[in-house]
């Protein structure tokens, strides 16, 4: 039995920085059904890639890129989240729009200034 890699739990293995957004890439992103619990871990701190003003993040899963809010259905920017800390969520897919819901963002103040 493994333990530590359940089907809900998705680690941040890159992050990837645009223009307009920063992109996950995360461990178990396949094969995700609506409403599914999602935990989330940051293995890549944010501020290596986004140097400038903070983005908000997207993740890839299914394939498709799905927007992460917090529990306010607001963005989650990169100077939201913490490295090494588990967030918890859900992913929904409503058939047009999919998106991962994060319900402990964010408390940590070294990245609550924007």
């Amino acid at each position: 039995m493994n333990f530590g890699c359940l089907p809900c739990q998705h680690k941040v293995t890159s992050l990837t920085a645009t223009d307009n957004t920063v992109n996950m890439t995360v461990t178990n992103s396949t094969n995700i059904s609506s409403l599914d619990k999602f935990e989330l871990v940051l293995c890549v701190n944010p501020s290596t890639v986004v140097t400038g003003s903070p983005l908000p993040f997207t993740i890839t899963i299914n394939g498709s890129t799905a927007q992460l809010y917090n529990k306010y259905h607001l963005p989650i920017y990169s100077n939201r989240l913490c490295p090494r800390k588990r967030y918890c969520g859900a992913y929904v897919n409503n058939g047009t729009d999919a998106w991962v819901v994060l319900f402990n963002t964010p408390d940590c103040p070294q990245f609550a200034s924007a």
